[in-house]
Parts: C-alpha cells; sequence; structure tokens
C-alpha cells in the first residue's frame, strides 16, 4: 500500500511538472520582434531568489518601467526553476543549462540582444526602477557602443546619493 501511496504521489509531482512547462523559443520571439522595430530582452530569474522577486515586484512591474519596456522591448521571461524546453540560436537546453552555457546563471540577468541573438549588452543582479531605467534608455539609444554605462550616469547626472536630484533618463535621448 505505502509502495502505490509512493508511486502515485511520484506520478502526480512529475504530471504537475510536465503541465508547467512550456517551450520557449527564443528564436521565433525574436525574429517578431524585428518585425515590430523592437529589442529583445532575456530576463533571467529563478523561485525562492529574493533578488529576483524583488525585481520582478518593484522594478519590472513600476509602471514607468513597464511602460518603457512594453514600447521598446520584448521581455522574454525565463524562470531557470522550471523544465521549461528553450531554444537559443537552434539549440534546445533546459534555463540552467542555457544559462550557464551563455555564462549567465547569476540571477536575476537582463540579457539585451542584437539582431543576430548574440547578447549585446547584460544587467546583472537586482536593480531598481529609477536605475533599471537608466540601463533601459542607455540600450535603447545605442549609448553602450559609445561609453560605460558608469561615464552615461555621470553624463545625465545619475547618483544614488539620497540628497541629490536624480533626473530622469528618457529626458536624454
Amino acid at each position: 500500500m505505502i509502495n502505490f501511496l509512493l508511486k502515485t504521489i511520484i506520478t502526480i509531482v512529475l504530471l504537475q511538472t510536465s503541465l508547467l512547462s512550456q517551450e520557449i523559443n527564443i528564436d521565433k520571439i525574436h525574429l517578431k520582434t524585428k518585425t515590430s522595430n523592437k529589442n529583445t530582452i532575456i530576463y533571467l530569474h529563478r523561485i525562492g531568489c529574493s533578488y529576483c522577486n524583488s525585481m520582478q515586484e518593484f522594478t519590472l512591474e513600476d509602471d514607468d518601467v513597464a511602460e518603457y519596456l512594453q514600447e521598446h522591448y520584448e521581455v522574454i521571461h525565463i524562470n531557470v526553476s522550471l523544465k521549461d524546453s528553450i531554444t537559443y540560436k537552434g539549440s534546445k537546453s533546459g534555463g540552467i543549462c542555457l544559462a550557464k552555457k551563455i555564462g549567465y546563471d547569476f540571477y536575476p540577468s537582463v540579457l539585451f540582444l542584437d539582431k543576430d541573438l548574440n547578447i549585446e549588452y547584460a544587467s546583472v543582479g537586482y536593480k531598481d526602477e529609477l536605475e533599471f531605467l537608466v540601463i533601459l534608455n542607455y540600450h535603447h539609444n545605442d549609448f553602450h557602443k559609445k561609453m560605460s554605462l558608469n561615464e552615461y550616469k555621470k553624463s545625465i547626472g545619475f547618483t544614488k546619493d539620497l540628497e541629490a536630484q536624480i533626473q530622469d533618463p528618457r529626458k536624454h535621448r
């Protein structure tokens, strides 16, 4: 009887896991973004990561960030804790394998892709909404091709000093 119960529980868990998993084809999604004149972002995160939870709740769901993303980017959310099948550059793998293969197995990570699916810029670790808006503007307006992020932050007067006035990064195009 215990053996039967154990097998039943394992079957239910496996079935639930397979139902939650999905197929994410970065190649196809990226093709669609080319026609919409948007850039592609891969957002890597995992279950149980407090920084990932904060990034999702406070940064990505911020009204200004969400609006900027919707206007300029296609965001592909990859939860590496799930058993999703991910296609990237014609190769299939799971989330953790993909993250390790591309060299970004620290979470959260936001990867900005170029037109050939190469990672042209990456933001690793938690960023609050203001800093993330700076990064989005830095990438979207191609400042990442001209200067470092720190140089860009200085040029727009961005500082984390609470006493200083933080300028809206969208005003610097």
